[in-house]
């Protein structure tokens, strides 16, 4: 994934706090496929993470940027997913 979207270039993955991205089969892969990552907590009875949830100090695009993003880019209805995608580009 990274090696062939940024080159030599170093880069840092960092998932949010979507559940999907908590599932155990995920934590297992991101571990195997992603250099230096850093686990979130996949349940609350299993605190095995290093990263702490729900952190507006480490988690900038969850809390500020996307919120500015779509208002930028969805002050209006997108007929399609195209038009989105411009849309998004564009802010």
């Amino acid at each position: 994934m990274g090696p062939m979207i940024f080159g030599d270039d170093e880069w840092i993955f960092q998932q949010d706090g979507a559940p999907g991205h908590k599932a155990y089969a995920v934590q297992d892969w991101l571990r195997d496929n992603c250099p230096d990552f850093i686990s979130v907590d996949p349940h609350w009875r299993r605190p095995t993470g290093e990263w702490p949830p729900n952190s507006p100090d480490l988690n900038p695009l969850d809390y500020s940027i996307w919120s500015i993003l779509e208002e930028k880019a969805c002050s209006k209805p997108h007929p399609n997913l195209d038009s989105l995608k411009k849309a998004l580009t564009k802010a």
